[in-house]
């Protein structure tokens, strides 16, 4: 079998007889090899966590002492395959070393084909496991809590209900505007929380016709439906033991919301076009950019649906109503984007610093960062200017593009300017000094004398 990885293999065999041409036969498949003839000395490199797969004499030292290997490998390593050579003298050992954990059993004389073979499975499980301990580390980074941003107080109370949902098994509903990470936010759930080992399975509820969504839902049999050629495995089963995410929830036709409720009450699902039912074990989150208390009272939506996924709640506020996060945000994305292109990390100016605080981002953090990706694929240098914005902004806030005339302003004296311009910002900022000096370029002593001389306590 051809290896893409070579793996580390510790022979634990006190006949040198044996061990020499088991060695021989590992090095010439790729792997590296260490001869331990020691009891005390393998039992200290099984502990070191440096090998992937032990060959072990089950009469390495006596019984017990083969054994105790064998527990030290399951304690210290439990990823760790250990392959046993027994004579026939030693079979019940081998018995109760395969029920501790072993993962095959080879007996004297050494077949050397078998042999390669057995730790050609046992390399594979390895690499396998070396893969999915990779992904697991790569999807916890990807869609752990650190890349939730936000430091405002609506963000920390989401981070904690975050943790407490994550904790649990319970069923989750989450409530916000297009934009602002509602499947972020479920996957930070799963990915924290007890089944972030097994799958994460994403459907978005919006567009789709009832008997598309219930045969992507519970899956179907062949010839349950025109154009049903062969039978489907449906989301519940995909995630079974994991997670299933179901995004604009509130879009769901009542005739699913029937089968979606008894799938939560009962857990089981009946495929369409089948009368068997199907034991499954997912849990579910749900989220939806609608009032549903509105949409239960107007009749499109079950209350008693409402209530089984109403169990834990988390609001994600719009990014107009966490301002002091969007420049925190800024630095992410910009951040985020100079790795995506390649390029030394951009800055802003403090006139699109202090237009990204004003704006009210209708599209809330997504917006944010496809404007901010804009202006950082067109920005000249490394300072991205206010010319550099994209115009449906200054036609949103109703103003002219920079580079136009400012007369409404002409005429008036500068300090009253200066005086509605602080305090407008001020208020902007819900008084936060230092980040009200930041957007007004002017340090925090300086703003201070201002406040005072205008009269802003």
């Amino acid at each position: 079998m051809p290896h893409q990885e070579h793996v580390n293999v510790l022979v634990a065999l006190a006949d040198t007889s044996i061990a020499e041409p088991v060695s021989k036969t590992l090095r010439s498949m790729g792997h590296a090899c260490t001869v331990e003839a020691s009891h005390e000395e393998a039992l200290i490199k099984v502990r070191s966590g440096k090998f992937d797969i032990i060959v072990l004499d089950v009469d390495f030292g006596g019984e017990n002492r083969s054994l105790e290997i064998l527990d030290a490998v399951r304690n210290s390593a439990p990823e760790v395959q250990v392959i046993l050579i027994s004579d026939k003298k030693a079979a019940a050992t081998a018995v109760k070393a395969m029920n501790r954990g072993a993962a095959h059993y080879l007996q004297m004389p050494v077949n050397y084909n078998e042999l390669s073979f057995v730790v050609g499975l046992a390399s594979k499980n390895v690499v396998l496991q070396r893969e999915n301990e990779s992904l697991h580390q790569e999807l916890a980074q990807n869609y752990g809590m650190e890349n939730i941003i936000g430091e405002s107080l609506p963000m920390r109370k989401v981070f904690h209900r975050i943790r407490q949902a994550a904790a649990t098994d319970a069923t989750v509903l989450i409530l916000g505007e297009t934009g602002t990470g509602k499947e972020l936010v479920a996957r930070a759930i799963h990915f924290n929380g007890p089944r972030k080992k097994n799958r994460f399975v994403p459907l978005n509820c919006a567009g789709l016709v009832e008997t598309i969504l219930e045969s992507e839902l519970f899956g179907h049999e062949k010839g349950a439906f025109t154009g049903a050629t062969s039978s489907r495995v449906g989301m519940f089963e995909h995630a079974n033991s994991g997670t299933l995410f179901l995004d604009e929830i509130g879009d769901m036709p009542q005739s699913s919301q029937v089968k979606l409720l008894r799938v939560l009450e009962q857990n089981e699902i009946v495929r369409v076009g089948s009368n068997e039912t199907i034991k499954i074990d997912v849990r579910v989150i749900a989220a939806t950019h609608q009032n549903l208390l509105e949409r239960v009272e107007d009749g499109s939506f079950r209350k008693d649906l409402f209530y089984r996924l109403n169990v834990v709640t988390i609001n994600l506020p719009p990014l107009r109503e966490r301002r002091e996060d969007i420049l925190v945000l800024t630095d992410h994305f910009l951040r985020e984007l100079a790795e995506k292109y390649g390029i030394e990390t951009p800055q802003v100016s403090q006139e699109v610093k202090k237009f990204l605080y004003r704006y009210e981002w209708p599209g809330n953090v997504r917006e944010l960062r496809n404007c901010l990706e804009q202006m950082v694929v067109l920005a000249n240098d490394n300072v991205i200017a206010e010319t550099e914005m994209p115009d449906y902004l200054f036609d949103r806030m109703k103003l002219q593009p920079p580079g136009h005339s400012m007369d409404a302003l002409a005429g008036q004296p500068l300090e009253d300017i200066e005086r509605v311009h602080i305090d407008r910002t001020l208020k902007l900022v819900n008084g936060n000094r230092e980040k009200a000096a930041d957007l007004l370029g002017i340090g925090e002593r300086t703003l201070y004398r201002k406040i005072r001389k205008y009269e802003l306590d």
